[in-house]
């Protein structure tokens, strides 16, 4: 499915759609129709959810109406060392299935209480 991108990825600024191709119940990959840039995805119920409120700019733009229009995932970095495999939890990019429209929210540590995180935290 094809996805136009309404809030911008980090490092993907340039990048106006992805194409979602689900890999398995877990993992799924996009790539950038304009640049054949591609992310690994992890599927936000794969782990233990962080309760969060999207931002209402962040809801109109990408036209969400109902919470079981969307999906939500992790960017999951694949290295060739297992034990260096990331995944940024912070940053998820969500899509509406219904809009077909997606973005990437930057959570707030301190609205979530983790705020004490922030320096034990690699930057993405």
């Amino acid at each position: 499915m094809e996805y136009d991108v309404v809030v911008n990825i980090e490092g993907f600024e340039n990048e106006t759609k992805f194409i979602l191709e689900k890999i398995d119940d877990f993992f799924s990959l996009i790539k950038g129709v304009d640049t054949d840039s591609e992310l690994r995805l992890m599927s936000f119920g794969a782990l233990k959810s962080l309760n969060f409120e999207l931002p209402d700019y962040f809801i109109e733009k990408l036209e969400i109406k109902a919470i079981e229009d969307i999906s939500i995932y992790y960017i999951f970095v694949l290295q060739t060392a297992n034990n260096d495999n990331s995944l940024n939890t912070f940053s998820p990019i969500i899509l509406n299935n219904k809009s077909k429209k997606m973005g990437q929210i930057q959570l707030d540590l301190k609205e979530l209480g983790l705020e004490g995180l922030t320096d034990m935290l690699p930057n993405f």
